[in-house]
């Protein structure tokens, strides 16, 4: 009989430990990854706080770009980004650990005649040249001397006129 009743009572027990209330996670109270400002992403700093994403290690030939962007030991943390290539592209590190870059600038249409920068965030576009090889971005209307010249929407040859433009 008393081992029934040891029985009986350890069962009791173990019903009643798992029918307790179990403690609620407050993610407030998991502290930010390394390397970020929010709280997205927390440490394990208790057992309900998810580990925190390993960062990505920049590839050989970003190297010298992530350490002058402050990434030390060329570390980016998950979900960062930063520019390259004079700002004509943005690399972001990925969860998967992979550093992936995108340009920032238009695709140039394939009718394009003429590629040149006029604008100066560098980015390639359709132009036409002047007599001193200076870039008119195509679309617009400048006047040149005392000639109004229009660069076609394909780039290609400024097309200049006296006083009105041609196209």
């Amino acid at each position: 009989m008393a081992l029934a009743g040891a029985l009986r009572l350890s069962l009791a027990c173990l019903l009643l430990r798992a029918a307790a209330p179990k403690p609620t996670c407050d993610p407030g109270t998991c502290a930010p990854c390394p390397g970020r400002d929010d709280a997205e992403g927390p440490t394990a700093a208790g057992s309900c706080c998810p580990p925190c994403p390993a960062p990505c290690a920049c590839p050989r030939y970003l190297e010298s770009d992530c350490e002058m962007q402050g990434f030390a030991g060329g570390r980016v943390p998950v979900g960062t980004s930063f520019y390259i290539d004079f700002a004509r592209k943005l690399c972001t590190c990925q969860p998967g650990g992979d550093i992936a870059c995108a340009p920032l600038c238009p695709r140039l249409p394939p009718s394009c005649q003429a590629v040149g920068s006029p604008v100066a965030d560098g980015c390639p576009r359709c132009v036409c040249y002047d007599e001193e090889e200076m870039a008119v971005p195509a679309g617009t209307v400048t006047a040149r001397g005392g000639q109004i010249c229009t660069c076609p929407p394909q780039g290609g040859r400024l097309r200049c006129g006296a006083g009105q433009s041609k196209e």
